[in-house]
């Protein structure tokens, strides 16, 4: 989506249509006709486009009151990664599609769009398999690296080769350190993700796991 500039030379305000999808003004917020705008059947957009249905409508207060405790997340200083652990059921994906709810809302109010990646592992799994495929594996792991906010849900249900164990440690070892925003779900606490390595890389375990503990909030329900 271009940045269409208002006469001033500031950004077009942003706002969503019915379906969630975005339609930059040709006027920014302090030039804008307010309702020539409600008058197209415009809003600010609140939800990003690519949300699943199910995620929409999300009662808060039915979520587990930690994972609410989690839900004004924000990087602060080197932890900038968010843990969620804990059974299945308690709510860590949709206290999750609050969160990312929470940051594209502030930033569309500033006409900007929050870029964000949302895989589960199994995605995270055939986009590092299609990057071998077409010999753009660096590309796609470099992608993950440098995405402004990633998140990994089910964190540990992937098939832990020494490949995905070396591009997991890569993934998180390279945002940690460059305080890129991270936020990650998994049913599993520290010393059972340990133990889905096997003694070849449990040195990559360790170190793994480490970079969760120093540099991410953690969060667990039981």
């Amino acid at each position: 989506m271009s940045d269409i500039a208002c006469h001033c030379g500031r950004r077009g305000a942003l706002f969503a249509k019915a379906d969630h999808s975005l339609i930059r003004w040709h006027h920014c917020r302090e030039h804008l006709d307010m309702e020539r705008v409600s008058l197209a059947g415009l809003v600010d957009s609140t939800v990003p486009p690519a949300i699943p249905q199910i995620f929409l409508d999300t009662d808060v207060t039915r979520l587990h009151p930690k994972i609410q405790t989690a839900l004004d997340w924000k990087p602060q200083g080197d932890v900038s990664g968010l843990l969620l652990h804990g059974t299945t059921g308690v709510g860590k994906t949709r206290g999750i599609w609050e969160i990312i709810k929470r940051l594209w809302a502030e930033e569309t109010k500033k006409d900007r769009q929050l870029k964000f990646e949302f895989l589960t592992m199994r995605k995270l799994e055939t986009t590092i398999e299609s990057g071998f495929k077409e010999q753009k594996h660096g590309t796609a792991i470099d992608y993950l690296i440098n995405c402004p906010l990633l998140i990994l849900d089910d964190f540990g249900k992937e098939r832990l080769t020494q490949r995905m164990a070396s591009d997991l440690f890569a993934i998180v070892d390279e945002r940690s350190t460059s305080r890129r925003s991270t936020i990650i779900s998994t049913n599993f606490n520290g010393s059972t993700l340990l133990d889905r390595f096997d003694n070849r890389d449990k040195e990559t375990g360790v170190a793994l796991i480490r970079r969760l503990k120093d540099y991410y909030r953690a969060v667990g329900v039981g």
